[in-house]
C-alpha cells in the first residue's frame, strides 16, 4: 500500500526545529454529490488532465515543510522540488541555514537518497522505500511528483477508465492495484481539480488534501497540500513554483560523494 507510515524521517532530526501542536489533525471527507456545480464527462476530465500534466511536465517549487506525528510533536524545514514528469525527480530538504540535510534524485528505475548525518548514500529501484526514510511518505517518485501539481500519474492517465461512485467520488478501475485496495479522487466545485485523494487499503485510509490559490496562472496547481494517516500529518505550502524550459539531465544523478560515505543497497 502506497501510504505515510512515519512521520518522523530521519533527515528532519537534523534539519528542523521542534515544538508542540495544539490542533489534531482532522481527515477532510469526500465531497459528495450535493457540492457539484459542474457536469462531469470521464473523457473530457481526462483529456483535460493530460493536457495540463504537458504542460506541467517540467516544474521546480519550494515548500515550507512541517510534520506532525501522533503525539503532536511538529518539525520543519525547507523542502526544494524538481521535476521531469514522468520519471525523474530531486528533492533537497534544507535546514534552518540552508544546508542540505538531505537528497533524493529519481531517474527510473533507479532512486538514490543522500542523508548527510549518516554520512550514507542508499540506492534503490523502489523509490518510495526511500522517500519514506526521507520525508515520511512512503509513495514512489513516479506518483509523488505528479501529486505535487494537482495530478494522478502518468500511468493511471493512460491506462484504467474512470468513473464516478454514488457519492461523487471518482475512482480509475486500475487492474493491478491488488485486493483491497481502494484511490478515491474527490473534485473541486469545477470538476476538473483534485480537491481530496484517499487511498484505502483494508479499511486503513491514507488521505491527501490539495488547497489552490483563487487567481493567477498556476491557480490549478495546488498551493498548499496535506498528507494524512493514522499516525500524523506531512503538510506542504508552496512559497514559489516555476516551469523550467529545460532541466539538465545530471539534476537528477546521485551526488559524488568519494570514498568517505557508505553505500547502502536497499532491495
Amino acid at each position: 500500500m502506497k501510504r505515510l507510515t512515519r512521520i518522523l524521517p530521519v533527515a528532519l532530526l537534523c534539519a528542523a526545529s521542534f515544538f508542540v501542536s495544539a490542533c489534531a489533525p482532522v481527515r477532510a471527507p469526500i465531497p459528495g454529490p450535493e457540492g457539484f456545480v459542474a457536469a462531469w464527462n470521464a473523457d473530457r476530465w481526462r483529456r483535460s488532465l493530460l493536457e495540463r500534466f504537458d504542460h506541467w511536465q517540467r516544474f521546480q517549487a519550494v515548500y515550507q515543510a512541517r510534520w506532525t506525528d501522533s503525539l503532536e510533536r511538529v518539525w520543519r524545514a525547507k523542502v526544494l522540488v524538481t521535476a521531469h514528469l514522468p520519471d525523474s525527480m530531486r528533492i533537497e530538504i534544507l535546514n534552518s541555514w540552508g544546508q542540505i540535510q538531505g537528497l533524493f534524485v529519481l531517474r527510473e528505475p533507479t532512486a538514490h537518497l543522500w542523508l548527510v548525518g549518516e554520512k550514507s548514500l542508499y540506492r534503490s529501484q523502489h523509490s518510495a522505500v526511500l522517500l519514506e526514510k526521507l520525508v515520511g511518505l512512503s509513495l514512489p517518485g513516479t506518483e509523488l511528483a505528479p501529486i505535487l501539481v494537482g495530478l494522478p500519474s502518468k500511468e493511471i492517465l493512460d491506462g484504467a477508465p474512470a468513473r464516478r461512485l454514488g457519492n461523487g467520488a471518482i475512482v480509475f478501475d486500475e487492474p493491478n492495484r491488488g485486493e483491497g485496495f481502494l484511490r478515491r479522487y474527490g473534485l473541486c466545485p469545477d470538476m476538473e481539480r483534485l480537491c481530496h485523494m484517499e487511498f484505502d487499503h483494508a479499511g486503513t485510509v491514507f488521505s491527501i488534501v490539495f488547497r489552490y490559490e483563487t487567481q493567477g496562472d498556476s491557480s490549478d496547481i495546488p498551493s498548499a497540500l496535506t498528507f494524512r494517516s493514522e499516525t500524523g500529518s506531512v503538510e506542504l505550502s508552496r512559497t514559489r513554483l516555476m516551469r523550467p524550459a529545460d532541466i539538465p539531465s545530471e539534476t537528477f544523478d546521485p551526488p559524488p560523494l568519494g570514498d568517505a560515505v557508505r553505500i547502502v543497497e536497499i532491495p
